[in-house]
């Protein structure tokens, strides 16, 4: 195990330990969870348009707006909260939060009700990975926490792609039960006991993150890291406006074109190809999981291999540029395909080049904001992405298929939207490496 270097991002004291692994295993437990219950929704939407009677719009207004709504508030202020500790409390209340908020999902009558369910699981995952990624990159030197971040971050993929698979087979089961009721609702629909028995995990882990988690090895300020005093954090992000503003545009327009893709693609592959929801499970959610994986974990190889060839300095931003550059043309090609069979080989490159995007942009925040800053430009960077891509990406599909191509031209609106933005989040990224941290 290689010992930890002092410096500004990374810990000061102390070695790699194998309980730092173990709290990387259960923050990764957790990230599994979460988007369980967050992706759980695109692979069910067919379902609940039909019983809830919703059109495209509504539907990406409660897939991605809805988790939005207050995730950006969340994000940030959770984020500066647990810069100044106290992070196993308040991600065990996240937790619990955004598992109330699903079960609540199952209970819904329609869309405002669906919508504010929605809204309360994306305030409850508000704190997931402000706080993971801090206690990760304190917990790790910073030549070695692209690993950690890497693993951690497959649990987007793992966890969605289990919710496609399990979710499946789950609906399959309900359906053939002959009958079964909800309180306040009586005769349920299939898609409404999916979510209340997702939702019951949530406690167990809960329990497990409040109980066996230690906030930090010293138990007090993050190992190598003291909160950064408001005045400073401000000073900090006025000397590099320039930089953090090219960052913002090129997430924003990566986002909008990246979660609209995810959001929608399982609906995609049953309008525009005809398949149906069983198909779509055992096709496109071993590609969200296996080439999600694949794509995170590929992250610290290839960012590795940056960083010898160019300035270390600047490897995390040629990371980032290159995979949103790659990722802005398997988007574009991916829903134009003319067959099932390509069409399920492009979702797996999209979740590959996806995932890595994904990882690249963690790795770009450990690499440019302080130690101290972290949790809080985390929270930033997820509230930016949910309030832009996530809310509006799927609203702006929706809104092309209400009412330029049709329902069943959702590939042709999924096209337009990695046109629109795909190379422009590349070309800021490239823009951004050009700047230096002040």
């Amino acid at each position: 195990m290689a010992p930890a270097v002092s410096t500004d991002h990374g810990p000061a004291t102390g070695v790699v330990s194998a309980y730092d692994w173990y709290v990387v295993a259960i923050l990764f437990s957790v990230s599994v969870l979460g988007y369980i219950d967050r992706v759980i929704l695109s692979f069910l939407v067919e379902a609940i348009k039909a019983d809830l009677r919703l059109n495209d719009a509504e539907l990406g207004a409660v897939t991605g707006m809805a988790f939005a709504v207050l995730y950006v508030f969340g994000g940030v202020f959770i984020g500066r909260m647990l810069d100044g500790g106290r992070r196993v409390m308040i991600l065990t209340g996240c937790i619990l939060v955004w598992s109330v908020a699903t079960a609540a999902s199952g209970f819904a009558m329609g869309f405002a009700s669906l919508f504010l369910a929605r809204m309360f699981v994306g305030v409850g995952e508000a704190g997931l990975n402000p706080a993971a990624i801090g206690i990760i990159s304190s917990r790790f030197p910073q030549h070695q926490v692209q690993k950690p971040i890497g693993l951690f971050t497959t649990g987007l993929y793992v966890g969605g792609g289990l919710a496609m698979m399990v979710g499946a087979r789950l609906l399959a089961q309900f359906t053939a039960t002959v009958q079964y009721q909800l309180p306040l609702i009586g005769d349920a629909e299939p898609w409404r006991a999916v979510f209340l028995l997702l939702a019951v995990p949530g406690i167990v882990i809960a329990l497990l993150v409040k109980f066996t988690v230690k906030d930090d090895r010293g138990g007090g300020a993050m190992r190598g890291a003291v909160p950064v005093p408001k005045g400073e954090a401000m000073a900090f992000t006025r000397r590099n406006a320039k930089l953090i503003a090219l960052l913002a545009g090129s997430v924003i327009a990566w986002s909008l074109n990246n979660y609209g893709l995810l959001n929608w693609y399982p609906a995609m592959l049953m309008r525009s190809y005809g398949m149906t929801p069983g198909g779509v499970a055992t096709t496109y959610g071993p590609a969200f999981l296996f080439a999600g994986v694949a794509g995170c974990l590929a992250v610290y190889p290839y960012h590795a291999w940056l960083a010898r060839r160019f300035a270390p300095a600047k490897s995390a931003f040629y990371l980032c540029f290159s995979l949103m550059a790659v990722l802005s043309v398997t988007t574009l090609v991916g829903p134009l395909v003319p067959t099932i069979g390509a069409a399920i080989v492009m979702a797996y490159a999209n979740m590959f080049v996806s995932s890595m995007s994904v990882a690249s942009v963690f790795v770009l925040i450990v690499a440019v904001a302080p130690a101290g800053l972290r949790g809080l430009y985390t929270g930033f960077y997820m509230a930016l992405v949910n309030l832009t891509g996530g809310a509006f990406g799927s609203v702006l599909v929706g809104l092309m298929t209400d009412h330029v191509f049709g329902a069943n031209g959702l590939n042709l609106a999924l096209a337009v939207m990695a046109l629109a933005f795909g190379p422009l989040g590349a070309l800021l990224m490239y823009l951004a490496s050009r700047e230096d941290v002040a």
